[in-house]
């Protein structure tokens, strides 16, 4: 009777692992599928900056204004960005004019009423715009990657234009934005109230 026992038992257990040694995994894999946009996206934490007088002594144009435009820009935190190469990148300036004015000539006196001045943007040394040159440029390369508002590098830049940077009185100019108004270095300005802005047009590439 033991050794019948002892050879079922025996059966028994050649029949288990038998069976786990038959056993195979399977799998069957699900692929999955995405895209991200083309985007470009801008946002200032001011939007609005004050200068002080915008002449001298005498009345005319100080030297020194479109780098204070400038530095009041770069203090805005202006941060923009474009995830796909070839995207469209426009610098709009609009003279500053004085309230009230009408026209683009020069009032009672001789005097000017509008004050012209460019600048150059970038990004983290990448050049993007200049508003001395009419359209926008095209960037080939993204910019833009990260939101940081600690870093300098996330914020377009401003400076002085290489060309025809510095402010001077101005007149006869076809549109505010416009790069076809006159320099006026003989012109003092007219008193009043000067305003402008700067506009930043982002258009992802395709």
């Amino acid at each position: 009777m033991k050794k019948l026992v002892s050879a079922a038992t025996a059966v028994a257990l050649s029949i288990g692992f038998a069976g786990a040694a038959s056993a195979q995994a399977v799998n069957q894999q699900v692929d999955i599928n995405a895209n991200v946009a083309s985007k470009c996206g801008i946002s200032a934490q001011q939007t609005s900056i004050t200068l002080g007088d915008l002449t001298d002594a005498n009345a005319k144009v100080r030297s020194a204004v479109t780098q204070e435009i400038a530095t009041a820009l770069n203090n805005a935190r202006i941060i923009g960005f474009c995830n796909a190469p070839n995207s469209q990148v426009e610098v709009q300036r609009a003279v500053l004019a004085r309230v009230g004015a009408t026209g683009t000539g020069l009032t009672d006196g001789g005097f000017s009423q509008f004050v012209r001045y460019n600048l150059d943007a970038s990004i983290n040394g990448l050049a993007l715009d200049s508003t001395s040159t009419s359209g926008p440029s095209t960037v080939a390369n993204r910019f833009g990657g990260h939101i940081s508002l600690s870093s300098t590098a996330t914020h377009l830049q401003f400076a002085q234009a290489t060309t025809n940077g510095q402010a001077v009185a101005s007149s006869n100019g076809s549109a505010p934005m416009a790069t076809d108004w006159t320099s006026l270095t003989d012109r003092r300005l007219a008193a009043g109230n000067y305003t402008g802005f700067v506009n930043v047009i982002l258009t992802p590439g395709a």
